[in-house]
């Protein structure tokens, strides 16, 4: 089996944690790298905005991504995945995900969907959508968790 790990991209939403779960149970004991890319826009309105304390803002951004990866990674740990986060500010949010996908050699990325369709999806848009298709690897989309029928 090769040992690349795969890319799990994690938001705080129950969609990404629906992702992290579902990765575990098809990829037991594999090595996993938990991803959250903050919002670049942010940081380069406020180097437009602000200037020199744009970099401040930088470093915030990209500590508050950090502190979703830790916590997605810790979610993938107990698990069972062997997990270690990482962060990445970008804009577009797909071309953070997948430059790491592709620095990282991930065998897949694993992502979670909110379940949008039709014209939800394509006003709010859609990060699965996108990463599958740029990434040039498998993309597995989880689907959000539906209530139980009775």
């Amino acid at each position: 089996m090769d040992d690349s790990p795969v890319l799990i991209c994690y938001d705080g939403s129950e969609g990404a944690r629906n992702a992290i779960t579902a990765a575990a149970a098809l990829l037991v004991g594999r090595g996993a790298v938990i991803l959250n890319v903050g919002p670049l826009a942010l940081v380069a309105e406020a180097y437009a905005a602000a200037g020199s304390g744009a970099a401040d803002l930088d470093r915030r951004a990209h500590a508050d991504a950090l502190v979703l990866a830790d916590e997605g990674a810790e979610l993938a740990r107990e698990a069972g995945l062997r997990a270690e986060a990482r962060a990445r500010l970008d804009t577009p949010t797909w071309r953070g995900v997948v430059g790491i996908a592709d620095e990282i050699g991930a065998t897949a990325i694993v992502l979670g969907s909110r379940g949008l369709t039709g014209v939800h999806e394509l006003v709010e848009g859609s990060l699965w959508h996108e990463v599958a298709q740029h990434a040039r690897r498998p993309v597995l989309i989880v689907p959000p968790n539906e209530p139980a029928l009775s």
